[in-house]
């Protein structure tokens, strides 16, 4: 038991004399009985009972002896300290199993707890309240539950090797497919459940599927469709363990009204007490240059921005261009500067750009405000220490695309001008007119949010979304894959 060598514990113990916590000369006590609930319960958390000394209990708990009693109070307090830790704040230390997290959460007082334990009679309430109250967590709990119901079941079976099945078509693994989309809850209407055609309803079942796993909405059972219908339940069961890890790595306070953008699902949402008040498609950074997991405070706003272009882009991305085409840098509106106290302007021309050093490049580079700035005609900034923004972008079609893991690291935004508006107050018609006002002024301004505003930036590949839907994404970072061996399903 190396959690009772925790100094808050061992004092704890010395101030109250070493009187027992969980009985009295009566017998067992009622909040010992509310912790073992719990305790057993830790499942419904994604947590595993045997972590907090269950089957120790067993031992003692019907035990009379001193020896005994004394035994099993220790054991009731580690199993508290432990509990409580893990339904709080998580776990695992964030950081340490994923270097991409940076959003901080305050510890879990375990001293404060342990005196609030000691003046109750019943502790179910407190325990009730460890646990992130998000919508978000409640709601991915739940799904928990349900797909450990459907593993139990038998889960479903996998669809081998075939062709693209799509609608009007007949093949033996028709069946199969719905029975595989019922088990989810994709297939709601099936009027022929035998037929090996595959109709209307099977087709709108798949889409229903594609759109909740992130997928081209087509109807069509593709390759990558089939891939996703063969993970098995216990991996989804496993996908969701990990995330109701991280929401517990977040703070229980993420206030009134916040910005959180899911990284995996390429999203933005404004939350004003609980309910989602604006969303719109995001694009995030390539997997190579992945955007970090964190939190900030979005307080200033740029109408037309400069972009001054990171060295490593300017080096990876922008002097290629250049090289191909000798325009490059003048149709893009990008000025090169030399010093940054009294910066001269370098006509690109007179640069041999093939001979540039990369360890003592002596120039930078900044786009001009204009339609073609790679920010777009907004840029949102929060404090953090990544060079992480939000901001617009010219290339409006890339929202299309269904995987938008295309930009250097910073969040691209579809609305700009909607986001504003709300940012600013509360999203009026008449808001979003005075935003395009300042924008065709065409001058760069600064404008300061009369309230700044938290956002947070997460990396969910399992959660529910605000039509009660369950949703499953790819782990496009490869952030799971350093969680998965940790959790067993």
């Amino acid at each position: 038991m190396q959690d009772l060598k925790k100094s808050y514990v061992l004092k704890f113990y010395r101030e109250r004399k070493y009187k027992p916590l969980w009985s009295n000369e009566k017998g067992r006590l009622d909040r010992a009985y509310d912790l073992l609930q719990f305790i057993i319960r830790a499942k419904d958390e994604g947590l595993d009972p045997a972590d907090y000394y269950f089957e120790e209990f067993n031992k003692y708990w019907d035990s009379t002896g001193l020896g005994e009693s004394v035994q099993l109070d220790l054991l009731l307090s580690a199993a508290l300290y432990r509990y409580s830790s893990d339904v709080y704040s998580g776990r695992l230390i964030a950081n340490d199993l994923d270097p991409d997290w940076h959003i901080k959460n305050k510890p879990l007082n375990v001293s404060r707890l342990f005196a609030d334990v000691s003046g109750k009679s019943s502790i179910a309430k407190l325990l009730k309240e460890l646990p992130p109250q998000h919508a978000g967590y409640q709601s991915l709990k739940q799904q928990l539950h349900n797909f450990r119901e459907l593993a139990q079941q038998g889960g479903w079976q996998r669809l081998g090797w075939g062709p693209v099945l799509e609608r009007g078509m007949q093949h033996e693994q028709v069946v199969p497919l719905r029975r595989r989309l019922k088990l989810t809850g994709d297939l709601a209407v099936d009027p022929f459940p035998d037929m090996d055609m595959f109709d209307r309803w099977l087709e709108e079942a798949v889409m229903h599927y594609q759109a909740r796993h992130g997928l081209e909405v087509d109807g069509k059972v593709g390759p990558q469709t089939r891939r996703s219908l063969n993970v098995m339940v216990n991996d989804r069961i496993r996908q969701i363990r990990i995330n109701l890890e991280r929401w517990r790595w977040l703070p229980r306070k993420l206030g009134n009204r916040y910005v959180m953008v899911n990284m995996t699902g390429f999203e933005l949402y404004i939350m004003e007490n609980g309910s989602v008040v604006l969303d719109m498609p995001v694009i995030i950074g390539k997997s190579y240059r992945s955007t970090p997991t964190f939190s900030g405070l979005i307080s200033y706003m740029e109408y037309n921005p400069y972009w001054t272009i990171p060295k490593r882009l300017v080096l990876e991305d922008i002097i290629p261009r250049q090289l191909r085409d000798a325009s490059y840098l003048s149709r893009k509106s990008i000025k090169v500067y030399r010093g940054w106290e009294n910066p001269k302007a370098v006509d690109p021309k007179t640069v041999d750009w093939r001979k540039i050093d990369p360890d003592r490049f002596p120039y930078w580079m900044r786009q001009d405000p204009g339609p073609e700035n790679a920010l777009g005609r907004i840029k949102f900034l929060f404090s953090n220490p990544y060079e992480v923004y939000l901001h617009g972008t010219p290339d409006k079609h890339l929202f299309e695309r269904v995987v938008r893991a295309l930009s250097s690291g910073c969040i691209r935004v579809k609305d700009p001008v909607r986001l504003a508006a709300f940012l600013l107050n509360d999203g009026t018609l008449q808001m979003e007119e005075e935003v395009l006002a300042n924008i065709h002024l065409g001058s760069n301004q600064g404008v300061t949010l009369p309230i700044a505003v938290p956002i947070y930036l997460v990396y969910w590949t399992a959660w529910v979304d605000q039509d009660g839907k369950m949703n499953f994404r790819d782990d496009i970072y490869k952030r799971d894959t350093r969680l998965n061996e940790l959790f067993d399903s």
